[in-house]
């Protein structure tokens, strides 16, 4: 092929593009070579054909300067042999525009002689957009942290305020129960059937109310508790927070399992609170059974340890199951099952407090199953 067919080819090569031989020396640029170098300063003395590349590189100097001793080195790695390629992407910023570019040297052999082609690709468009992600990721982050901290702001407001409500609540509603026990002592021959049965109401309804100041404390307290991360077996748990339910099972024949569980990070206090609420709620929900069956087992995943506290009572409607660990929320009523709708929301927020999460599934009469899922280290 003619050398001007050559040339005329290697021209239509947009990047700038050389030939240097064995000593570094230029033999061959293409179009867009010379127009960069004129661009940018340069002179073909420099950089054009019969310059040597290798002492251009390393005397460099302006805007590609910092870059110019490691090219050199890339270079001589290839020509020597060491290597058959060598890629570095570099900053080569002008006064009006910031540039970055990507240099791939290749060797290639002609007859006995080694060469190597200079490619300069310029990848200031990708950069820039590198960076408007990075940046956008970077304000996206900021928006994210501030707005978590200022809902952890409110939420710890919010527990500080319903303490303080509910033990403000707790002195009249227990003056209530007080003075209607002993308006029942002294009138008791005065009252008739209905005065009674309205009195049984308003004692049953201060007393539950009693319960849900109770319950609203203790969640409050589940809150605001300092955590004490430990390594914390689980097992040991559940078998603790079961002992604490024995006076629940008197009477009852359930068959109860406790599979081996893992160890996470955790504060055993406030984990053993949990799955007394779970367990509570196992017990509670198959009194109906004359024989229960209780299960409390785990599985692994990647990145999570998923325990699971399985019973066969009474279940639920899933239609709700959205509603399980809201407060005061109750998918049964409080004729068929006592308590006021509290033990769920502790979970979820003790739970949540160790970095998991929290999902129940069942159908109404089939049992339900109650999932807890910790973050493994």
């Amino acid at each position: 092929m003619p050398a001007t067919a050559v040339q005329s080819a290697f021209d239509t090569v947009r990047d700038t593009m050389a030939v240097v031989d064995a000593a570094g020396t230029v033999r061959l640029v293409n179009r867009a070579w010379l127009t960069f170098m004129t661009d940018n300063g340069g002179t073909e003395v420099a950089c054009g054909v019969g310059s040597s590349y290798l002492q251009a590189c390393d005397n460099a100097d302006g805007p590609c300067a910092d870059e110019g001793p490691a090219v050199a080195q890339g270079l001589r790695d290839v020509l020597e042999g060491r290597t058959e390629t060598f890629d570095a992407e570099y900053p080569c910023h002008s006064p009006t525009h910031e540039r970055w570019f990507r240099v791939r040297i290749t060797a290639f052999m002609d007859g006995a002689a080694r060469y190597a082609t200079v490619l300069h690709e310029d990848i200031s468009e990708r950069r820039h957009a590198e960076i408007r992600e990075a940046d956008l990721d970077s304000e996206v982050d900021q928006v994210v942290r501030v707005r978590t901290q200022a809902l952890r702001t409110e939420r710890d407001e919010l527990d500080a305020f319903v303490g303080a409500v509910s033990h403000d609540l707790r002195t009249p509603v227990r003056h209530v129960r007080s003075f209607m026990q002993l308006l029942r002592a002294r009138a008791s021959e005065r009252l008739n059937g209905d005065d009674r049965r309205l009195m049984d109401v308003i004692d049953g309804a201060s007393g539950r109310l009693d319960g849900m100041i109770t319950e609203l404390l203790g969640l409050a307290r589940v809150s605001q508790a300092t955590l004490r991360f430990e390594d914390v077996e689980l097992t040991q748990v559940v078998r603790r927070a079961w002992a604490n339910l024995n006076p629940e099972t008197q009477g009852r024949r359930i068959e109860w399992l406790a599979r081996d569980l893992p160890v996470v990070r955790g504060d055993a206090e406030l984990l053993r609170l949990a799955f007394e609420n779970l367990l509570g709620n196992a017990i509670k929900y198959t009194s109906g059974r004359e024989r229960a069956s209780i299960e409390v087992g785990a599985r692994a995943t990647p990145d999570e340890w998923i325990v699971f506290v399985q019973d066969d009572g009474v279940g639920f409607n899933p239609q709700y199951v959205h509603r399980l660990f809201g407060a005061f929320q109750r998918l049964h009523s409080g004729r068929e099952f006592e308590g006021v709708g509290m033990g769920l929301a502790n979970v979820k927020r003790i739970v949540e407090r160790h970095g998991g999460r929290v999902w129940a599934e069942s159908h109404p009469g089939d049992g339900a199953t109650f999932y807890v899922a910790f973050p493994k280290p």
